[in-house]
């Protein structure tokens, strides 16, 4: 018995578990969409293909599951390049299928062909062009064990449309994970051994959680070590959510516009167990400058994370989870009553001298729409200054409940991301976070909420402004503003509308009981504006090319 080429996608597919593709179509992308009419897996039509990696990847930060996009070859597959780069940089697994001309013509200069595989090299883990239609069912099998293995990240296939097209015999693709899954343990329990004497001998120490604990499934391990041991703990952006924590342990989130109390923190720490981080300079300002006094443990699945900008005293390689499984019954707890009354006095300084995070009326208006939301919510952000107002006023309740975009600082993300993480976990509430910028940058997508009538619910924090641009020139470049303003010319609220959203506005700073009322009570999508000063900054931020320790003798603003 034979099938066709998109057949054995589709049954490969299934057989991973993919519930949702987001993808857009075009002439070589034909065979696998004709297909789909008899498949289970549902394809979502996005409205154009970087929201569909974007949406893939808002669904995988989600679920926890490998995220597929798909485009048609030339600049449908093109436009998936901003998308895979955004999930590589934040270790998303991801699974690009990218349609191609048929295999006669690659090398010919033919319509809408493009070296996809060349394109993406630096931003995929691995990339298959398949050739042969017996070579397809293994190469996809492939990609999803590649994608989500070691440190996830985006696998691209690319599809070539007669391969698509082509009849071959059914077979089943014998496929053995053992040596990706391999990978997880590349370290003896020699290392783990020194950390935790380490750890148990240090006076002043600090856990740094970064992402990878979330994508390990390592949150209730880290959460025992943190609680049993009675140790402080900061995160990165990325790990923002993996433990709650009471107590004072909670130190706020590291780095250029994290907590003031985590980064003074971290440079008076004598020890740092870091976790799934890879230490970015978002993280650490200065590297020169970072926790000057500290030794530095780090645990991570990759290798080439580890002592690639922060030097590592003691490193070990393999499984989050499994790492700290072990390393849970060396660990003792220790009388810090003198560390953690530190931590309690600088903290009543900070929150006196920065209150509301230092977000402002912003931070306000974000705070008093999460108390009447419910628990579960899931919080998506864009990236700016709304992305910070969320990040230090939001209250994170669980490890998969605040998505938002690190390494890349893709504006445009939230929005797409919004949609593949409703689709991914339908039963949560999601509210997404974004400023006027990044909305504008893939507005079209507002259609494919209203078609697929997913009820998203739009917060649109409005200053007119490029607003991290903004407060860098004021703060930085004396005021000389510059290609920043956005204007207020567009009239949000009617367009969502046009779109068959319900929406609303408001100023943040002002009365908004009656329209957060609104907005909580839709059972659709709903979009509200609200108005913010164009001055509504964040307090503090260190500047390029300064350190933490400016921010915390006073030199920053």
């Amino acid at each position: 018995m034979e099938t066709t080429g998109a057949d054995i996608v589709l049954r490969t597919l299934e057989r991973e578990g993919v519930e949702a593709i987001f993808g857009y179509p075009g002439a070589n992308s034909l065979p696998l969409h004709d297909r789909m009419i008899d498949s289970p897996v549902r394809h979502f039509m996005m409205r154009h293909e970087q929201a569909a990696a974007h949406a893939a990847d808002g669904y995988a930060r989600a679920t926890g599951r490998v995220g597929v996009c798909l485009s048609t070859s030339g600049p449908g597959a093109t436009n998936l390049v901003t998308g895979i780069a955004t999930a590589f940089m934040d270790s998303t697994p991801l699974v690009a299928l990218t349609a191609q001309v048929s295999t006669d013509l690659l090398g010919r200069d033919a319509f809408q062909e493009t070296d996809i595989i060349g394109i993406t090299l630096p931003i995929t883990k691995h990339s298959f062009q398949v050739k042969d239609i017996n070579d397809l069912g293994l190469s996809l099998r492939q990609a999803f064990a590649l994608a989500r293995s070691g440190r996830p990240g985006p696998v691209l296939v690319d599809l070539p449309k007669n391969i698509l097209s082509a009849t071959g015999p059914i077979r089943e693709n014998r496929f053995d994970e053992t040596p990706i899954a391999a990978l997880k343990n590349q370290s003896n329990g020699n290392g783990l051994r020194e950390i935790a004497e380490a750890l148990n001998r240090s006076k002043r120490p600090v856990v740094i959680i970064g992402g990878g604990v979330k994508w390990s499934g390592a949150d209730r391990k880290v959460n025992e070590l943190i609680h049993g041991a009675g140790i402080p703990f900061a995160t990165t952006m990325m790990g923002i959510g993996s433990v709650q924590a009471a107590n004072g342990l909670n130190l706020g989130f590291i780095g250029t516009h994290g907590h003031d109390l985590a980064n003074r923190i971290v440079h008076q720490s004598d020890f740092i167990l870091a976790v799934g981080t890879r230490f970015t300079d978002r993280s650490t300002s200065r590297l020169d400058e970072f926790a000057p006094l500290a030794r530095v443990a780090h645990i991570d699945i990759d290798p080439t994370s580890i002592g690639k900008n922060v030097p590592v005293d003691l490193p070990y390689v393999g499984d989050i989870a499994q790492a700290l499984t072990a390393l849970l019954p060396l660990v003792r707890s220790r009388n810090r009553t003198g560390w953690l009354q530190k931590i309690r006095r600088e903290r009543t300084l900070l929150e006196d001298r920065l209150p509301n995070g230092g977000c402002g009326e912003a931070g306000q208006f974000i705070d008093r729409l999460q108390k009447v939301l419910p628990e579960e919510t899931t919080v998506v952000t864009d990236v700016g200054l709304n992305q910070i107002w969320t990040v230090r006023t939001w209250n994170a309740r669980a490890p998969r409940s605040l998505i938002t975009n690190g390494g890349m600082g893709t504006m445009g993300f939230g929005l797409p991301a919004a949609i593949g993480a409703k689709i991914g976990t339908p039963e949560r509430e999601v509210v997404l976070i974004i400023g006027d910028g990044g909305f504008l940058m893939n507005i079209q997508e507002l259609a494919t909420i209203s078609y697929y009538r997913l009820p998203i619910k739009i917060v649109v924090i409005n200053n007119g402004q490029l607003g991290m641009i903004r407060q860098i020139q004021d703060l930085f470049y004396d005021a000389r503003f510059t290609t920043i303003t956005l204007g207020n010319h567009t009239d949000l609220v009617a367009v969502a509308r046009g779109f068959g959203i319900p929406a609303g506005r408001v100023r943040a700073g002002g009365d908004t009981e009656k329209e957060i009322e609104a907005f909580r009570k839709a059972r659709g999508p709903y979009l509200l504006e609200a108005a913010v000063d164009p001055e509504n900054y964040v307090y503090p931020i260190i500047p390029p090319g300064r350190s933490n320790i400016d921010m915390i003798y006073g030199k920053c603003a």
